[in-house]
């Protein structure tokens, strides 16, 4: 199920929602097979096996933010309270245009506070994954190409302890590597004129 959030929609109940910045808009989804298809394209997948993330992916955090192999998970704790402005910073290359996982968050000593989800190239808010969420899918896709993901502790006393596992982007080829497949594609078709 999808929701719009919009100025006048603000108030509506409903399962996903679009933010518009300049030319860019991102709908967000809380139902995984609603994103594929609205994603309408492939998407890779981050499983958290081992230790060595997918080509074209990394993390910073400011935390104690890991991989967990053994739980096939990536496991941080965002604390409100910091000094070091918590958060996590996901980054790829080449661009994606779509973000997400299956989250768990709370941990010892019950829920957080949530966590905040940016994309910093567009200065912009994309909307909040709530502490009940356990083993559920939040996740969004960008009409405009975007390059990193921030993950920041909601605002509170408490910390937010949170998993995600299975996370999922859709890297957009870099212009280059679309000519250079175009014209590996124009050699194939000319080689196979040739042999008939």
């Amino acid at each position: 199920m999808r929701r719009h959030v919009t100025l006048a929609m603000a108030m509506a109940a409903v399962a996903s929602w679009a933010t518009v910045v300049g030319a860019a808009t991102v709908s967000v989804y809380t139902d995984k097979a609603a994103w594929e298809a609205a994603l309408g394209a492939p998407y890779l997948t981050e499983a958290f096996a081992d230790d060595v993330l997918n080509a074209g992916v990394s993390f910073v955090s400011t935390e104690s933010g890991h991989i967990n192999p053994a739980e096939e998970c990536y496991q941080d704790v965002l604390a409100s309270q910091s000094q070091n402005e918590p958060m996590t910073t996901w980054s790829f290359v080449p661009q994606t245009v779509a973000y997400g996982g299956t989250w768990t968050l709370g941990g010892p000593g019950g829920s957080g506070n949530s966590l905040l989800v940016y994309i910093p190239e567009f200065s912009l808010y994309v909307g909040a994954i709530g502490n009940s969420y356990y083993e559920e899918f939040w996740g969004l896709v960008s009409d405009t190409p975007f390059t990193s993901v921030r993950l920041v502790g909601g605002s509170g006393s408490n910390q937010q302890n949170y998993k995600m596992d299975d996370m999922v982007y859709s890297p957009i080829p870099e212009p280059a590597t679309l000519s250079l497949l175009a014209l590996g594609a124009a050699g194939l078709a000319l080689t196979r004129r040739r042999q008939a």
